[in-house]
């Protein structure tokens, strides 16, 4: 039966996001919504003969959208433990050094269930009903879409906002948001066991293009009621997924995973029922003469004997043994095998001719074209190694017996397994050749860890900085100049404060007298201090504004504050 989902927007590979960079003398963002505003401030006086006056831009983004896909298929409550218990930390990490504030945060979990393509009736992928078809829609702990299990987040609320620290922008949840962030990522191991990491994120994104609300009768395309409202033009864009196995997602209107097909001698080339099937139509790898080609299918449709070698499986204590070991597997990308002999129940073939769906090309071309500059984007994903440190294929396959069928399966082993405190269940991966492809890219934009180990405290910390590092610190020029005869800054400082009925009020402030520790005599006032938060050798100087004697973050109260410096700049000749 097929299963059309047209009220679903296409994500478009352009979608220009235009930055609105304002200049000033020197714009810096810092406590609580630290917007850089257009205002221009008097030149900073008297104006020493030594100094280049010159105007320089500062664009700081305190906004970070960040999606986390959790692989919810059999095998993954322990892993999805490890991360969980990672991600306080996770989120701390991404706080300004400055301030000791939180970004403003949008947080959204996805699972990998996306349903059967044009079957309703596949094992645990049950069509258009949670947890074997979740649709891309935004998930708020175990339950499925709008009934999930955290009630932490209000009413009607599907993802997490921590605000920016107004009245007009509060948060939506209650609670520590480390807490509420946890329960929503633990959604358990009931899910689709063909695992759509692409195709749950692509729409899942396609939703959050649109605004918050329940689309009209006819589908307006402009609205969506788990996802709408989630994407901000000038946010930073971040997606991290956890998963123990590939990308095996299928079109909508893909025959690929006919249930009705699960031995390998079928003549449709299909084979049996398992997760080897995605292997076989979504990857290529070296061939014995030279070309690439798909993973063995282990049938001789000829000679009618299973041609693949058996084999066992890697554990803790080291590698399987047996079966092929395949070499420089990459993403078929539309040139892999094909399913030409399936047919639907109306005789009609296969319109994706057994293709996976995305492409990494074309998923990675839909995120980057979310964000007029690419760099405001960043991929992550906690995955299976596909080589070994020394850059060996981590790719082998093997025959299994099947007694129910009576005969030789193919299995793909797993690339990593990790000892756990019960002997009986170790956890593992298999090689993610799609996924790792994925976080390539993006270049330096994409990074990935193995995810066996023994937690995730490196990988999510890295991640973590990595996003901070987009993020960007409120930095100003390395070279600023001193007022003539002083050890005073020659800048200007003003900090506008803006109240919840929308009244403004400014103020210059001074440079900080700053006595033991972190103390000022002279709150509210400002701070200038070379740091290594601040990666632009041209702008590594740290700019804050203390509003007590502690210099202590500011609370988030229903006021918003901006602060805008001018300085000037030594002349490096």
């Amino acid at each position: 039966m097929n299963r059309l989902l047209s009220q679903v927007p296409r994500m478009p590979r352009w979608m220009p996001r235009w930055r609105h960079l304002r200049w000033a003398a020197c714009a810096a963002v810092v406590p609580a919504l630290w917007a850089c505003n257009s205002r221009r401030l008097a030149t900073p006086a008297p104006l020493p003969a030594v100094v280049d006056a010159r105007s320089f831009k500062q664009s700081v983004n305190h906004q970070l959208d960040l999606l986390v896909m959790v692989d919810n298929s059999q095998s993954m409550n322990p892993l999805q433990t490890k991360m969980s218990a990672q991600l306080p930390t996770f989120l701390n990490a991404l706080k300004d050094t400055s301030t000791g504030q939180y970004p403003d945060l949008h947080v959204a979990v996805v699972s990998s269930s996306f349903g059967g393509g044009a079957w309703s009736n596949v094992n645990q992928c049950a069509s258009g009903v949670h947890p074997g078809d979740d649709q891309g829609n935004f998930q708020q702990g175990p339950g499925g879409a709008g009934a999930g299990s955290c009630n932490m987040l209000h009413s009607g609320e599907t993802y997490l906002k921590n605000g920016d620290g107004t009245s007009a922008n509060p948060a939506n949840f209650d609670g520590d948001i480390g807490t509420a962030f946890q329960c929503m990522a633990s959604l358990g191991d009931s899910g689709c066991g063909f695992e759509s990491q692409f195709e749950s994120v692509y729409y899942a994104l396609a939703k959050a293009r649109l605004e918050k609300g329940t689309p009209d009768q006819d589908g307006d395309m402009m609205h969506d009621s788990n996802n709408g409202g989630f994407l901000r033009p000038n946010a930073v864009l971040a997606v991290v997924m956890l998963t123990n196995e590939d990308d095996c997602s299928v079109r909508y209107d893909s025959l690929l995973l006919d249930p009705g097909v699960n031995t390998v001698t079928d003549p449709s080339g299909l084979g049996a029922l398992q997760s080897y099937r995605c292997n076989e139509f979504g990857h290529l790898c070296d061939g014995p003469d030279g070309k690439m080609q798909p993973p063995p299918h282990g049938y001789n449709f000829q000679t009618n004997t299973f041609d693949l070698p058996a084999g066992t499986f890697r554990t803790p204590t080291g590698a399987g043994q047996g079966g092929v070991m395949l070499t420089n597997c990459v993403s078929e990308e539309g040139n892999g095998k094909t399913d030409s002999m399936v047919r639907a129940p109306n005789g009609n073939p296969d319109p994706t001719n057994g293709h996976l769906w995305p492409t990494v090309k074309d998923f990675s071309g839909a995120i980057m074209g979310l964000k007029a500059n690419p760099n405001d984007v960043l991929v992550a994903a906690i995955a299976g190694p596909t080589v070994d440190d020394g850059g060996n294929s981590l790719y082998r396959v093997f025959a299994q017996d099947n007694p129910a069928a009576n005969e030789k399966d193919p299995v793909v082993d797993h690339s990593c397994v990790q000892a756990t405190s019960d002997s009986t269940k170790p956890e593992y991966a298999d090689p993610g050749v799609r996924i790792k492809a994925w976080t390539e890219s993006f270049g330096t934009n994409g990074v990935f860890y193995p995810i066996c180990a023994n937690d995730f405290s490196a990988a999510m910390k890295n991640i973590a900085e990595r996003i901070h590092q987009k993020l960007g610190a409120s930095c100003v020029s390395t070279n600023i100049a001193k007022l003539p005869g002083t050890d005073k800054w020659n800048c200007t400082v003003t900090q506008k404060t803006t109240d919840s009925a929308g009244k403004t009020m400014s103020m210059q402030l001074d440079q900080c007298n700053e006595q033991t520790g972190n103390n000022v005599s002279n709150a509210p006032c400002y701070q200038l201090h070379p740091d290594n938060t601040c990666t632009d050798p041209t702008a590594a100087t740290l700019f804050r504004v203390c509003n007590d004697s502690g210099c202590q973050a500011a609370a988030q109260t229903s006021e918003s504050k901006d602060a805008t410096i001018a300085c000037q700049v030594a002349d490096a000749a």
